[in-house]
């Protein structure tokens, strides 16, 4: 440990992104301080202000790698707390319409199959054994504080019970989702963000079932992707503590899967494949469906003529908030945290440490959001009523990426490729290359 950036770091937001960027900060700070609106959090439930938290979160294999750098030992503590250990080539069955389902294989790229909740419960009991965090719930931010000469002094924050009050930081990380806190800042200074947006009008819903209800699956998650673009539906299905059993299923635009539990199954008769309706007829009807609705993935620009503040930086959904549908937010916030870990380890012992660190980490974050942004992109605007602009080079690369899909059919090579990419171990220009290679 090498206190040495400060005396006091403040994280807006308790959610993956703001837990993985507090354990980045404790080794640098006298103190870190997570602010969080929310009340404190019963062990096993979804938070209020995390209204997905009902839904399944697979964390990536690049996450749980991220993660498992900031926090050693994080494997062992999601065992124990009974998460599902998976290898996502023998234990996930992904099918892709016509094409049909990838062979199971082994190919040793480990995670877990768990509930938000469980991930976020084992991170907050790992952050609160250090003896320089500390998490403020019912605390929501309301403004951040700079001094004259244009660094971050602090934060201004509401309690639930109304009082007002101010504290100080040398740095402030916004993981608050939105942003808010930045992009009031910015507003209010008269600057403004350039934002990438993509429109994808997505609905999804998901139920539960408890492990008793389901019968032997042979799988411990599967994946319908849609028949695009004549249809928007597609579906998973994951095991996850308890031995329960979590299914999504989504659609765009007016096609959403509905609430209603026998509608809900109905909706699943319509996918590509009959992995998920199957699994649902031999489930029963479920007690109780959550919806939640998803209208655009926003990229927000903050390098270039809006200057942040020294001492503030965006993390995670404040920088770029993704299709949730591709899983990838945790994961990318996770990769954010471990940059920005290794920023301030390279800048251990010098005279201002924190001086400069904006642009290097910003543009770090870009590299990382580069490759699931197009991962999650390219598909979306398969569907005409997709509002955005559109990728240089689309119909090309979507060719590209239908004929490294049929090759991983066949060559266990591309299928674990294929598998990197999609999980965030290796960036989109692999898949590129290879295929450029076998040509």
């Amino acid at each position: 440990m090498h206190i040495g950036c400060g005396t006091r770091a403040v994280v807006v937001g308790s959610g993956i992104a703001g837990l993985a960027a507090a354990q980045a900060l404790a080794d640098h700070f006298e103190l870190v301080v997570v602010l969080e609106r929310d009340e404190e959090p019963v062990d096993g439930q979804a938070r209020q202000g995390v209204p997905q938290g009902r839904h399944p979160h697979l964390l990536l294999c690049g996450g749980m790698s991220a993660l498992s750098t900031l926090f050693p030992g994080l494997d062992q503590d999601l065992r124990t707390a009974g998460a599902v250990p998976l290898d996502v080539g023998r234990d996930l069955q992904l099918e892709f319409p016509q094409l049909g389902a990838l062979p199971r294989r082994e190919l040793g790229l480990a995670t877990f199959s768990m509930t938000r909740p469980l991930l976020e419960q084992a991170l907050r009991r790992r952050i609160l054994l250090r003896g320089n965090v500390e998490i403020r719930y019912g605390t929501r931010v309301i403004g951040i504080l700079t001094s004259s000469d244009g660094r971050v002094a602090g934060v201004h924050h509401q309690e639930q019970q109304g009082r007002y009050g101010t504290i100080s930081a040398d740095l402030v990380v916004d993981a608050s989702g939105r942003a808010a806190p930045t992009l009031d800042w910015l507003q209010a200074n008269g600057m403004a963000v350039r934002q990438t947006t993509v429109r994808v009008d997505i609905g999804y819903a998901t139920a539960v079932f408890a492990a008793a209800s389901v019968p032997a699956a042979g799988f411990i998650g599967a994946a319908t992707l849609a028949d695009a673009p004549k249809s928007s539906r597609s579906g998973y299905v994951l095991q996850v503590e308890d031995g329960s059993w979590q299914v999504l299923l989504v659609g765009r635009g007016d096609d959403r899967p509905p609430a209603d539990p026998g509608r809900f199954i109905a909706f699943a008769q319509g996918l590509p494949t009959r992995t998920i309706a199957d699994f649902l007829a031999s489930a029963g009807p479920p007690a109780q469906v959550s919806r939640f609705a998803f209208p655009k993935s926003v990229w927000r620009h903050f390098r270039g003529p809006a200057r942040l503040p020294r001492g503030l930086l965006p993390i995670g959904d404040a920088i770029c908030r993704f299709n949730p549908v591709y899983g990838q937010g945790m994961s990318v916030a996770a990769q954010e945290a471990v940059l920005l870990r290794d920023l301030l380890e390279e800048r251990a012992g010098s005279a201002d440490p924190l001086a400069g660190l904006t642009d290097p980490f910003l543009a770090g974050a870009d590299r990382i959001i580069e490759t699931p942004w197009a991962v999650s992109t390219l598909p979306d605007f398969v569907y005409p009523q997709t509002r955005g602009k559109r990728p240089a080079r689309l119909e090309q690369e979507l060719q590209l990426q239908a004929a490294i899909r049929q090759r991983a059919l066949v060559d266990p090579k591309t299928c674990r490729l294929l598998s990197e990419v999609h999980h965030l171990l290796k960036p989109l220009q692999a898949l590129r290359s290879a295929e450029l290679a076998a040509a």
